[in-house]
């Protein structure tokens, strides 16, 4: 039945039934046919850091989580009940960029355009499926563990709709790669079956040094601590992987995606870390959970990560390359019809 519904669904909206609301602005979207894990935070993340020297941007989500309503502006000092964990993440990291949550992303873009004249471009995060927005590329991710040419629709898999949603993308982003050699990456492509208007690219996630939670100048080698992991995200078996790459994973506490921490939580990590520990173990976290744990305890770390993203198979050429060549000829394009 949820297959059916969203196949009926996009049906209204490539017939014209439902309508879609185009914007002045250049927008962007970031999103999955997957109902989460597909690295979509980091992947965001990523573009920021690579363009926001070259745009104004906001960022639009709609702020999963939160407890509050409406538009608001993320403050980077706030709590993620206000805002939504993820949104909230990423203004402390870009302070440079506009965070915005809104339940309808077009009400959005609209304040946005009027209260914000100095923005050039937008960012929809999570809006694959929100088809009530134009949008001038828009980027789907998918998990290399788990591509969508491999699942099935929610209740049998993880899709949040039919697997051909793919073909509205402009570009695909294969996310969480392993190393790949050029006929591993030849082999994934005939699987994927782009279309011959689609751009694919692989990334593949960096882990940076852990950082304190009160200090991101102070950091750590993880070669020298054990680890007690916690996280409340949608799949941690990456990072698990990762830690023990590096050192002893003495135990791992995992909570559901977006979960808020309670004080019952709390003691219950401490009582398990405290159980294993030793004089070089550490608490460690993710940069998600670590916008819900302020003041938390004094051994509590926070791993970093980053994305690498290659066009293929111009493995030199970036994605940031790619998008300013797009966005120029939008940009022409939107201010002759203007």
């Amino acid at each position: 039945m949820y297959g059916l519904a969203t196949y009926i669904r996009n049906i209204f909206f490539d017939k014209g039934i439902l309508k879609t609301m185009s914007h002045k602005t250049p927008i962007v979207s970031v999103g999955n046919l997957k109902a989460g894990g597909t690295g979509k935070t980091p992947f965001v993340e990523h573009l920021l850091t690579e363009l926001s020297s070259l745009f104004n941007i906001a960022v639009v989500s709609r702020g999963y989580g939160r407890k509050t309503k409406g538009f608001l502006v993320v403050e980077s000092n706030g709590s993620a009940d206000m805002f939504g964990d993820e949104p909230l993440q990423m203004a402390r990291k870009f302070n440079n960029v506009l965070f915005c949550v809104c339940e309808k992303r077009n009400t959005a873009i609209e304040i946005i355009e009027k209260q914000y004249p100095e923005i050039n471009l937008i960012v929809l995060d999570d809006a694959y499926q929100h088809r009530y927005t134009a949008r001038d590329i828009n980027i789907l991710l998918t998990e290399y563990n788990r591509p969508f040419f491999s699942d099935k629709v929610i209740p049998f898999g993880l899709l949040r709709e039919y697997r051909q949603g793919y073909k509205r993308a402009n570009y695909i982003v294969v996310t969480k790669c392993p190393p790949l050699d050029e006929d591993s990456r030849k082999l994934f492509i005939e699987k994927l079956s782009p279309t011959s208007k689609q751009r694919v690219f692989f990334s593949h996630i960096v882990y940076k040094a852990p950082y304190h939670i009160d200090n991101k100048d102070n950091t750590i080698d993880l070669l020298k601590h054990n680890v007690v992991l916690f996280t409340g995200i949608s799949n941690n078996s990456h990072i698990r992987k990762y830690i023990q790459t590096k050192t002893e994973l003495l135990d791992t506490i995992t909570f559901n995606d977006h979960h808020s921490f309670t004080q019952k939580d709390r003691i219950k990590i401490m009582n398990r870390y405290n159980r294993v520990r030793n004089k070089n173990t550490i608490l460690l976290t993710t940069e998600k959970d670590a916008s819900k744990l302020q003041n938390f305890h004094s051994e509590l770390y926070v791993l970093p990560i980053e994305n690498e993203v290659y066009l293929y198979p111009q493995s030199e050429q970036t994605i940031k390359t790619q998008i300013i060549k797009d966005l120029c000829t939008i940009k022409s394009n939107k201010q002759q019809n203007i």
